[in-house]
């Protein structure tokens, strides 16, 4: 990144910091730390994908591009350093000594004034061109740009001192430390206490560029244990712990098949039984037979007691039927009607004999009610002892409402999985059932916690309903 204001010119409308920090804000004279009007805090919201805003961002995060650099560069360069919470952008860390410097390369020369402060001459200033210099570090001199002098946060000319804060100089506090030197000492301090508890006298190493190799020496270690030398990986009889693992998991496999075809096999028949054995048997089996016989003599009887109901029934209503047609065909002859009735049905003048208020003789409508229900006993006799045959039993070619034979072509149907179109699918999803995943692809997209839930809410890839299960569909 390179400053890209090298070649224009300043103006009086600009900010002291508009043509050091390269601004892209076009449309103000201002940089973005000028623009901002925000209060000061020590930290500012920033969003973290997945937690959501936190505080724990800087003021100048939102800036264009060349103004974050710039910030950032400076506040690195910063002597003694100073911490994001401790800045005031654009007051504090303060800059005019930089950009009074940066302002010497941008003209091309420097005046040189007198003790009165009249100007005495001017000095030419060369050095590196600004369009490949980043926004908060001065040019290089042509004699640093011989020597290949990195152009840093480091380079003591990019380090200004700053004026020491109030706060400071309230507090007799320690200087804050850079986190290089917190994690080169928390480095260093645990080094000594693996020494002191293993006995291992190990040179204690000096910065990180020291310590990086040494992890990468431990893990080699921890590497070649777990998978042996390079003289053990290139023998013949060479087993990874990964294939000996799949092995073991083969063999278990096996012997589980084995065990479930031995219990499939047919038993071995039962050995004969005692004389014993047969008597127990038998008398246990007579003495059922006598339950259900007496269970059904009672039955029986019951029948017997239904029925015999019935006839009386039937022969009252009978006997009713005959009198009362008798004495309603023939109502205005003289002769007595008992005279008449006896000849047919001894029974029948007990019904006509009574003539007056408190007559016996049942109504047509009682009459009618009986026979209502000696048919209804009738009916229900015969049901019980005559049930409906059964109907025919449905088969393959016994099926009204199965549907025409379908073509050759509706019946094919594409197996892929929808979402690597590689593999057949063979998952289904629960309750929507839904069948469009390979095995592969559902362990990724609906990794299981144990073999009935998901581990975390899934939907189904074809209807976007929630997954409570997933099964692996066989297809012969």
């Amino acid at each position: 990144m390179g400053t890209l204001t090298g070649d224009v010119p300043r103006l009086d409308a600009h900010c002291p910091h508009k043509l050091a920090t390269s601004c892209q804000l076009t449309a103000t004279h201002n940089c973005c730390a000028c623009a901002d009007v925000r209060a000061h805090a020590a930290t500012y919201s920033v969003y973290i994908d997945g937690v959501g805003f936190v505080r724990r961002g800087t003021r100048w995060q939102s800036y264009c591009w060349f103004c974050k650099e710039f910030w950032n560069n400076r506040l690195a360069a910063t002597d003694p350093p100073l911490e994001a919470a401790q800045t005031q952008i654009p007051l504090i860390p303060d800059q005019t000594d930089f950009l009074e410097r940066w302002f010497e390369f941008h003209q091309g020369y420097r005046i040189v004034r007198h003790a009165d402060g009249t100007e005495s001459h001017r000095t030419a200033v060369i050095g590196e061109p600004l369009s490949d210099v980043s926004p908060g570090f001065l040019p290089r001199t042509l004699d640093q740009l011989r020597t290949r002098t990195p152009n840093n946060a480091s380079r003591p000319e990019n380090r200004f001192r700053r004026r020491r804060l109030e706060s400071e100089a309230e507090t007799s506090e320690p200087p804050q430390q850079s986190i290089e030197d917190v994690l080169d000492r928390l480095l260093a301090e645990a080094s000594e206490e693996e020494m002191e508890g293993t006995g291992v006298q190990e040179a204690l190493p000096l910065d990180r560029q020291e310590i990086r190799p040494r992890r990468f020496r431990d893990r080699l270690d921890r590497v070649t244990r777990l998978f042996g030398t390079r003289e053990d990986i290139q023998r013949e009889d060479y087993e990874s712990p990964v294939a000996s693992m799949y092995n073991r998991a083969m063999d278990r496999y096996r012997r589980a098949e084995q065990q479930r075809a031995a219990e499939d096999t047919p038993a071995a028949p039962p050995r004969p039984l005692t004389i014993q054995e047969i008597q127990d048997r038998r008398r246990a089996l007579e003495m059922q037979l006598d339950e259900q016989l007496e269970y059904q003599r009672i039955l029986d009887d019951i029948a017997e007691s239904r029925d015999d109901s019935a006839a009386r029934i039937a022969r009252l209503s009978v006997s009713f039927s005959v009198g009362a047609f008798s004495g309603l065909a023939s109502p205005t002859t003289t002769a007595p009607p008992s005279t008449s009735i006896s000849t047919t049905s001894p029974l029948a003048s007990v019904f006509v004999e009574p003539t007056g208020p408190g007559s016996l003789l049942p109504t047509l409508g009682e009459l009618e009610h009986l026979r209502v229900l000696t048919e209804a006993t009738s009916a229900a006799r015969l049901a019980r002892h005559n049930p409906p045959p059964p109907g025919p039993s449905m088969t393959l070619d016994n099926q009204p409402s199965r549907p025409d034979p379908v073509s050759d072509e509706e019946m094919t149907r594409k197996l892929e999985c929808r979402i690597c179109y590689s593999q057949l699918a063979d998952i289904a999803v629960l309750p929507c059932g839904h069948m469009v995943m390979c095995q592969w692809c559902a362990d990724a997209v609906i990794p299981m916690k144990h073999a009935l839930a998901p581990l975390r809410p899934t939907s189904c890839p074809m209807c976007r309903k929630s997954v409570k299960q997933r099964v692996k569909i066989h297809i012969g």
